[in-house]
């Protein structure tokens, strides 16, 4: 309920004037944007900003954009996630990565664009960068991988977009090519140097790489080992039935998407109940964050039809 205020201006040829007005003019004249972030109710958001002392950030000038997780998207955590959040250089790290400068409406997105952050790869000067995404006719708009549930909540000094995950796997490996690193994938990383797919994977061009686990490797029957083992032609198949052009995010995907790999074959999105399935695949791990798309590790290995 708005209440009644009436300021005495001053004394003009001796009349006095008032100018009459009410608390949501004045409101709307001071919401920066963590005044949005407490009008959405985002109050796990606004305790980690004042524990990490990054009030500054969200108050600056700007223009900035800040994707703010809502309360759930904070409960909905994996609970490891959650004791790193306990430590505040982390903290501030992924706070920092929901930053983006400029100011950019629902309106403005495009897929794939990529806004530079404000948080920084570990020991390097390179500002991360957030992925747009749009999925089936503008119905699903992601922030790298987290759905868009509110737009265009406009501050003082930017503008707010409410978030149903927290961003919290920022692309802070590099490329896919680099993310293959990882040690249960190590099979998918000599697969794409023996396949000469490496290259493509370490460039700009945005890519989905479904990434088999080693486990899922070493469960393939001798016969398939055997047509694999020293055939770089044979690998390179293989390794691009893994393969899409584009960005595709689990939160994006529904029950039957239809997708087709760089082999020219099908992939089809069997369940996105709890964890995705793929072709029978359940993602474990999904939604690596890539400076160039995206990686899935998956639990089966996708060969094409004649190597089974």
């Amino acid at each position: 309920m708005y209440w009644k205020h009436v300021v005495t201006c001053f004394l003009l040829n001796g009349i006095s004037f008032s100018i009459q007005g009410n608390d949501s003019s004045l409101k709307k004249i001071r919401t920066n944007v963590l005044d949005v972030a407490e009008k959405l109710g985002a109050t796990t958001f606004l305790e980690l900003v004042q524990k990490t002392n990054l009030t500054r950030n969200f108050t600056q000038k700007g223009p900035i954009t800040v994707f703010i997780p809502s309360n759930q998207a904070f409960n909905e955590l994996p609970e490891d996630e959650k004791g790193n959040l306990e430590d505040s250089s982390y903290a501030k790290t992924i706070l920092l990565y929901h930053i983006v400068h400029g100011h950019h409406q629902k309106a403005s997105f495009q897929n794939e664009v990529t806004y530079k952050s404000e948080s920084r790869m570990e020991g390097e000067d390179a500002l991360l960068e957030v992925r747009l995404n749009i999925y089936h006719d503008g119905k699903i708009i992601t922030a790298s991988g987290s759905p868009i549930i509110k737009f265009d909540q406009e501050a003082t000094n930017g503008i707010v977009h409410l978030l149903s995950r927290v961003m919290y796997l920022p692309p802070a490996f590099g490329s896919i090519a680099q993310l293959t690193s990882l040690p249960i994938i190590r099979y998918v990383m000599y697969g794409l140097i023996d396949g000469g797919l490496a290259e493509k994977l370490n460039r700009k061009e945005p890519y989905t790489l479904f990434a088999p686990s080693d486990l899922a490797f070493e469960a393939l029957p001798n016969k398939t080992i055997n047509i694999l083992t020293g055939n770089k032609t044979a690998i390179r198949r293989v390794m691009e039935n893994h393969i899409l052009s584009g960005t595709y995010f689990t939160k994006g995907m529904k029950q039957d998407d239809r997708f087709t790999t760089m082999l020219g074959e099908t992939l089809t999105v069997d369940s996105i109940k709890g964890n995705v399935t793929v072709n029978g695949s359940l993602l474990v791990l999904p939604d690596f964050t890539a400076t160039n798309g995206v990686v899935h590790i998956a639990t089966k290995v996708f060969l094409p039809p004649d190597m089974y």
